[in-house]
């Protein structure tokens, strides 16, 4: 019949505070022919009724609620975000290391072989001499020229291994306009180390600060703070909800936003809300889920600082191996260097023949290179051991000019 029986219009806001009492201001309209006495308002101001109080929980979020878990956890979050961060950046700095120690060793294999082209053509241009003037064979000409042959194959494979290995280590390179860079052919890499290699009470702190201080220990004990946030949200769940809260109607300010006096015990809201499930089957299963999240995590912890322990260990003791080993490629190579100069000299005076001046040269070159690979190890070990300690940006913090 064009009545307008009823009109409600609730609208809320409240302020969430650390401690679980909230502020709390409502805003209320209501009107029409047949509206229930309950939500009936004087039409003093329209209609409209402003109120403003507090809301109190007695028991379920009093000390602790799921906005305040939410919180604590997003904290921890924060702590696991910049482990995340160490570790990755540290993951990149290692790869960087690896790709320059990479193309430090192609570098030196090219020279290596780009020099025993030479010795080759050498030998080859003297064999040739040689036979004319009717000294040596034609079989010895057809030797020296497929060793000086097989050098040139070996020095092109060693080119391409060369550029590969520069073009890798590019990839890393970046102007400050996010441009990508790339190394020129004609520079060289250095052989300077950015690492030394630890004494024993060096190890020993490192062990101590990595149990404490490794981005995985503290990504661990960020996810152990949220499931202790989250086992105490989970036992306050199993408190009944008792939810206390108290208004001033137009007071301290009225519809019209003009101040008005607080008069207790005249023209209030009261109200209590109260609910409390009687099996608890939720409550309690959470309860339990959080517990064992948390003693799983507990063994994780304790399991990744043994690793860690290890692996530190594992990496020292590779660096004090890879030193000795070095020492040792190194007599070996400058050994048969000797062997290799008292038969070419041997050639010179007709005392040996091509067939063993290619084994000594052969030989000269494997220990040359493996001189070079143990080189390369013991820099890649280095680089690890700084890496498996966790220590930011391996801590070469004053080489980048970079803070921690």
């Amino acid at each position: 019949d064009e009545k307008e029986y009823y009109n409600l219009l609730n609208t809320s806001l409240k302020i969430p505070t650390w401690i679980g009492v909230e502020p709390k201001v409502e805003f209320d309209r209501n009107l029409g022919e047949f509206i229930n006495d309950s939500n009936e308002i004087p039409d003093t101001f329209d209609f409209q009724q402003v109120s403003m109080g507090l809301s109190v929980p007695l028991g379920k979020g009093l000390f602790f609620d799921d906005r305040r878990n939410t919180i604590r956890q997003a904290q921890a979050f924060s702590q696991i975000a910049l482990a995340e961060q160490t570790k990755e950046v540290n993951k990149i700095l290692f790869t960087i290391i690896k790709d320059y120690w990479n193309w430090y060793l192609s570098f030196q294999k090219q020279e290596l072989l780009r020099q025993a082209i030479d010795l080759a053509e050498n030998i080859f241009e003297r064999t040739l001499i040689d036979f004319e003037f009717g000294e040596a064979a034609v079989v010895d000409t057809l030797q020296a020229k497929i060793n000086f042959q097989k050098r040139k194959v070996d020095y092109r494979k060693s080119l391409l291994e060369f550029q590969l290995a520069r073009l890798s280590l590019s990839r890393h390179l970046w102007s400050e306009n996010l441009v990508p860079l790339e190394i020129n052919e004609v520079t060289i890499p250095d052989s300077l180390s950015l690492f030394d290699i630890p004494d024993e009470s060096e190890l020993r702190t490192a062990v101590e600060t990595a149990l404490e201080n490794h981005p995985e220990i503290n990504k661990i004990e960020g996810k152990q703070a949220q499931l202790n946030s989250d086992l105490r949200w989970r036992k306050e769940s199993l408190k009944p909800e008792i939810d206390l809260s108290y208004s001033f109607i137009d007071a301290p300010l009225n519809p019209n936003f003009e101040s008005t006096s607080l008069e207790f015990g005249e023209n209030y809201k009261l109200g209590v809300d109260f609910s409390f499930p009687i099996l608890l089957r939720k409550e309690r299963g959470k309860l339990q889920e959080t517990k064992i999240k948390l003693l799983t995590n507990e063994y994780e912890l304790v399991q990744n600082q043994v690793n860690i322990k290890n692996n530190i260990y594992g990496r020292y003791a590779e660096n004090v191996a890879f030193q000795g080993l070095l020492s040792q490629y190194q007599d070996v190579a400058e050994n048969y260097r000797r062997l290799l100069e008292a038969e070419v000299i041997n050639l010179q005076n007709g005392e040996t023949d091509l067939f063993k001046l290619n084994i000594q040269q052969d030989k000269y070159l494997e220990s040359r290179i493996a001189f070079y690979e143990a080189y390369v190890k013991l820099e890649k070990s280095k680089a690890d051991y700084f890496h498996s300690t966790g220590v930011p940006y391996l801590g070469l913090t004053n080489f980048l000019n970079v803070a921690n």
